[in-house]
């Protein structure tokens, strides 16, 4: 059986106003051509639909059956055809990024607000893991895209530069550092330091930061969670250094948060994504979207720091 939607409309047309010649008339066609349009889809289902005479035209037994199942099919193709057309304006569909919890608390869970009211039908699913799992997460199909810090090194992914991230001290408000409006590296040494663990980029760039004037930094204690550094510094158990993007969560009334005076160094931002592989259209849709929400924030940062 071979049924197109055309002769399904036109049997709710004419099921509609009883009439070849009004329900010809709203469907764009001339009587005849309507005519055997319905005679195609009586052919084809294998029985008379409607009790025709000279004046009118009604719906049979057969007619009343089959109503509810043209109605059916038709609402099942409107909305396959809809879903096609989401998909294909790049509105519809479900992508996975992978992003570094520092990342996450601040400046993305904006960006994803904004992006899941203006494209509802796309489902956004976080996977907030180390940095090292970020990048592997793309190569293993297990993410779409990844948010970042550094470029990677190896040629297999591409990599838009989205902004950077620069270091700054935490230590307790009651700290002899809380008193400074800068501070240099020099003036850490002797304080006991919280650090990150390896497996952060946080810790990362910390440890470059003190690799850059010849010395090493002596941790005395090494935490995974934001939270848990935020806790140790408003107990006043040791200094620390944090990314800009992750200041929100040290926003405590113990804590103090203060610029370097002598670090250049910054995080620099990637959106990455496995080269030579073709993207979704929603997925690019995102991607565009991320990066041109960089430049703004990245206008943004320039701005405040002149």
């Amino acid at each position: 059986m071979n049924l197109s939607i055309k002769q399904l409309r036109a049997f709710l047309a004419l099921s509609d106003h009883d009439s070849f010649t009004q329900a010809a008339k709203r469907f764009n066609l001339s009587q005849p051509a309507f005519s055997t349009l319905i005679a195609s889809l009586e052919d084809e289902i294998g029985y008379r639909l409607f009790d025709r005479d000279t004046r009118k035209v009604e719906l049979n037994a057969n007619g009343i059956h089959f109503i509810e199942i043209a109605r059916r099919l038709i609402l099942d193709y409107d909305e396959a055809i809809n879903e096609i057309e989401a998909r294909a304006s790049g509105k519809d569909g479900t992508l996975t990024l992978s992003v570094l919890p520092s990342l996450a608390v601040e400046w993305l869970p904006e960006i994803l607000a904004q992006y899941s009211t203006m494209h509802p039908q796309t489902q956004i699913k976080l996977n907030d893991t180390q940095w090292n799992q970020c990048l592997k997460s793309i190569v293993n199909s297990q993410a779409d895209l990844a948010l970042t810090a550094s470029q990677p090194a190896t040629n297999i992914f591409d990599s838009s530069y989205l902004f950077s991230d620069k270091f700054y001290l935490l230590c307790h408000v009651n700290h002899p550092l809380a008193q400074n409006k800068k501070v240099k590296l020099n003036d850490l040494y002797k304080y006991p330091f919280i650090g990150f663990s390896q497996r952060t980029s946080i810790r990362q760039y910390t440890d470059k930061l003190f690799e850059s004037q010849g010395k090493q930094i002596k941790y005395s204690l090494e935490v995974q969670q934001l939270t848990t550094m935020m806790g140790l510094i408003s107990a006043n158990y040791g200094i620390g250094i944090t990314s800009g993007l992750t200041l929100f969560q040290f926003k405590h009334q113990n804590i103090a948060i203060v610029p370097f005076e002598d670090v250049d160094l910054e995080r620099d931002i990637y959106l990455v994504s496995l080269k030579n592989r073709a993207q979704p259209s929603h997925v690019k849709l995102f991607s565009d979207f991320i990066i041109n929400e960089a430049k703004k924030f990245n206008s943004k940062i320039k701005t405040i720091q002149e």
